[in-house]
């Protein structure tokens, strides 16, 4: 993945030069400039730092599209969570798996709520789903 912060975009359209950053962020001119410059990982504390000076989030440090990620992972039970988080861990073919058997799962959910009157093998397949 091709990363870069997005500083001295953001820095110029505020108007401020590189020299005057490192104080109203709270580093040094080295480690700002190596910050700016893609040469040195920032810590998140900083990069926050950074985007309260610039008037931005974190986000737009990143050049995080607006909107992208808006209320994705917002009031997600443990559950939710935990699928996400595994989810994100597994390699592709895992992940084609878990979504198949998500899309299954759902599925079946479906029928047993449209036809709870269902008997028989097929309505305990349904029920234990």
């Amino acid at each position: 993945m091709n990363f870069s912060l997005r500083l001295r975009a953001l820095r110029e359209a505020k108007g401020l030069k590189q020299n005057q950053m490192p104080e109203l962020v709270g580093t040094t001119a080295r480690i700002y400039g190596s910050w700016e410059r893609g040469e040195t990982p920032i810590l998140l504390e900083d990069a926050f730092r950074c985007a309260q000076v610039l008037g931005c989030t974190p986000n737009d440090l990143c050049g995080w599209p607006p909107g992208l990620n808006d209320g994705a992972a917002d009031n997600l039970d443990p559950e939710e969570g935990e699928l996400l988080y595994c989810y994100r861990q597994s390699t592709e073919k895992r992940r084609s798996k878990i979504l198949e058997t998500a899309h299954d799962q759902a599925e079946l959910s479906q029928n047993q709520a449209a036809a709870p009157e269902i008997e028989g093998l097929e309505a305990d397949q349904v029920r234990s789903a």
